[in-house]
């Protein structure tokens, strides 16, 4: 197993928190919004946002894995991109009727980068964006509504018009046609070897609502951790944590998630446990 020492600079605040100001929600859990457990349970815990598979993990999205888990071995940051993992489902690395461009191991850099192949999040995760009404969304659970009705005689007439009204949260996301954003003055790494975490302008301890807590719902409907991740102190629980960055290419669309799935959290609160037990 390879091991990456990481220098930082800076000694950090001992608690994780928001951006500053920003208004967050966080994402519900499979009974709260399906009304029941996953049946794949235990697995991921993950929750689709975009369909859109363009988002590109290139080299510098690559060593900002790296700098956002600092305490994890290189092996292991690298399987969160795994190819049948959670998050790069057959656009991932160690595909090898795919091979994609491994900046880890400088291996396949003739090939295509891997990709997330789609926008998500995981139960528990915290987010941010802007309130919009989405006509598309609109519609569909308009139709979904009224399909019901018809098949089973469920739903009323303010089911319809709650549909019609539906609105969303436009997703705040890195965008991964731009190298993750850097602090004045700082320049990005050639080699792993030059990665120093307080280089970056976003990162989990200080603006948690842009990066996904990796975890996983059990047949009992509780969220536990990713394995293989890593204890941090300013977290103040004990518990391993896996990142990755909340990334989408605007290219392709605005990132959209029903307001239903989401809990609203008053500006400046604390970060929620992205993990909960029965």
């Amino acid at each position: 197993m390879t091991n990456v020492t990481i220098s930082i600079r800076s000694q950090p605040s001992p608690t994780t928190s928001f951006s500053l100001g920003i208004v967050p929600y966080m994402h519900r859990e499979d009974v709260q919004i399906r009304g029941y457990i996953r049946s794949c349970a235990p697995c991921p815990a993950v929750w689709t946002l975009s369909e859109d598979s363009h988002t590109n993990i290139t080299k510098q999205w690559q060593y900002y894995m790296l700098a956002i888990n600092p305490n994890m071995s290189l092996d292991n940051v690298r399987l969160l991109l795994d190819n049948n993992l959670a998050f790069c489902n057959e656009t991932g690395l160690r595909n090898r009727s795919d091979p994609r461009a491994d900046y880890f191991y400088s291996q396949n850099l003739t090939e295509k980068p891997p990709q997330f192949d789609k926008v998500r999040t995981c139960s528990r995760n915290c987010l941010t964006g802007v309130e919009i009404y989405s006509l598309g969304t609109a519609l569909k659970a308009t139709k979904n509504v009224l399909q019901g009705f018809l098949w089973s005689r469920k739903g009323t007439l303010q089911d319809v018009r709650d549909a019609i009204s539906t609105r969303v949260l436009s997703v705040k996301t890195f965008d991964s046609r731009s190298n993750p954003p850097l602090k004045p003055g700082r320049t990005y790494p050639r080699t792993i070897s030059d990665i120093n975490p307080d280089d970056y302008l976003y990162t989990p301890q200080h603006h948690r609502e842009m990066f996904i807590v990796a975890n996983i719902v059990n047949r009992s409907g509780e969220v536990s951790q990713f394995p293989r991740g890593a204890l941090y102190s300013w977290t103040q629980d004990s518990t391993i944590y896996s990142f990755l960055p909340h990334i989408s290419n605007p290219t392709y669309g605005k990132v959209l998630c029903l307001l239903d799935n989401l809990i609203k959290l008053p500006v400046n609160s604390d970060v929620p446990r992205p993990y909960r037990s029965n």
